[in-house]
């Protein structure tokens, strides 16, 4: 007599499922929807995190200086790129730079390009003091050990433009001396001059339409600067606001809109958090019902099994070997989709967002996408514990007769 040849729980839970494939796609759907959003609501929040940290460890000044009234344009500049403009003029920044108290003063121009024909692309163009600067160039992906060039440039991390290649401006074409690194801030999204050719630059922009600065020549937009030790950042800035009342000097403290940033921030993650908690819980639930309701129908399928030797144990197996299946094809499934969809996109995404924004490191990103793929992957199992152990608890009697 031959010999019957012993099936496994894998291979008798993977026929089940190929079987039935409409309720395993179903079912394998709803757990992809999950594993897109568990994995994808943790990489926007650490990302947003990861460039709240960036900005607040990298953003050295302590004060920024402004005209009045552009508080809020210079930080949609700063923080998503904005093209803006705005001056005082060069009397009144060099008696700023020359107030007491100040260990590092740098100031900056800003011109907004235009959608053009004279323009390569739509950005906000930045001069800065390359001799004073200690904003700009910490970020720079490679040293200029000769510094940067009358005539060149640098570009952000979000500009796809290399070192070598040529932008234009204004009908003026300037050589990519170098790229910074991702920052996570409007920094991402700028071209960066040095002070002589921001003022060619200047001279361009107004031969093809541009408008004056209204405050002429010397005029700058902004000054960053870091207060001296010891000499208190709330004393240097109520001097200033005191001093410079009437002459229309904004004053801008990075580490309140820091705070600010990370207020929002809290308040964001903590609504993706609960939306997240949410859906786990419906899917549990959700899939809960499906297990006990198709385990109902199946009773007699497992009274046969039991009749031919299969213990409780091998019951329980079968079914959390189909549901740990069935969550590992949805769970992998939606990370896949995540990674098609999230990763290409992902620049789109730091333009859309309000808030400093940089993906994290390869082997933080590695661990979100396990993470979430895991948290998904769980769900089947646990949804079906209740099924598996009031299947085992039946007798082979009581399942052939309540499957028939």
């Amino acid at each position: 007599m031959a010999a019957f040849k012993r099936i496994g729980v894998f291979a008798i839970a993977l026929g089940n499922l190929t079987r039935r494939r409409y309720r395993t796609l179903s079912l394998a759907l709803l757990i992809a929807l999950l594993s897109f959003v568990l994995s994808g609501g943790s990489l926007l929040a650490f990302s947003l995190i990861n460039g709240v940290r960036s900005m607040s460890n990298r953003l050295g000044a302590d004060v920024l200086l402004v005209p009045r009234g552009y508080e809020q344009t210079v930080t949609g500049a700063l923080l998503r790129g904005e093209p803006s403009a705005f001056y005082f003029d060069g009397d009144l920044a060099a008696r700023l730079m020359a107030e007491a108290g100040i260990e590092k003063a740098s100031p900056q121009i800003f011109i907004a390009s235009f959608d053009s024909p004279h323009c390569s692309l739509p950005i906000q163009i930045i001069g800065f003091e390359p001799a004073t600067d200690f904003l700009i160039q910490p970020w720079l992906s490679k040293k200029l050990p000769q510094g940067l060039p009358d005539g060149e440039v640098v570009v952000g991390s979000g500009i796809s433009a290399s070192a070598g290649e040529k932008l234009m401006f204004f009908n003026h074409a300037y050589r990519v001396a170098a790229r910074l690194e991702r920052t996570g801030m409007g920094f991402d999204t700028s071209v960066f001059m040095n002070r002589r050719t921001v003022e060619t630059a200047y001279g361009d922009y107004l031969s093809v339409g541009g408008e004056p600065i209204p405050n002429g020549s010397g005029a700058v937009s902004s000054i960053a600067v870091k207060v001296q030790a010891g000499f208190p950042v709330e004393d240097f800035t109520r001097s200033i606001r005191y001093g410079y009342r009437t002459e229309g000097v904004g004053v801008i403290l990075p580490q309140s809109m820091i705070g600010s940033i990370s207020r929002n921030l809290n308040l964001l993650i903590a609504v993706i958090v609960t939306l997240v908690a949410f859906l786990w819980l419906l899917s549990v639930a959700v899939l809960a019902i499906v297990f006990m309701v198709t385990l109902n129908e199946r009773k007699r399928e497992f009274g046969i099994f039991r009749a031919l030797g299969a213990d409780q144990q091998r019951l329980r197996a079968i079914i959390l070997t189909e549901a740990s299946l069935l969550s590992l094809l949805g769970s992998l499934s939606g990370a896949a989709l995540l990674c098609i969809l999230f990763f290409p996109f992902s620049p789109l995404i730091a333009l859309s967002v309000t808030m400093p924004y940089l993906l994290p490191a390869p082997g933080a990103l590695a661990l979100l996408l396990g993470g979430g793929v895991f948290a998904s992957f769980i769900t089947g199992p646990v949804a079906s514990l209740r099924a598996a152990r009031n299947i085992g608890r039946l007798t082979r009697l009581g399942l052939i007769r309540e499957g028939a």
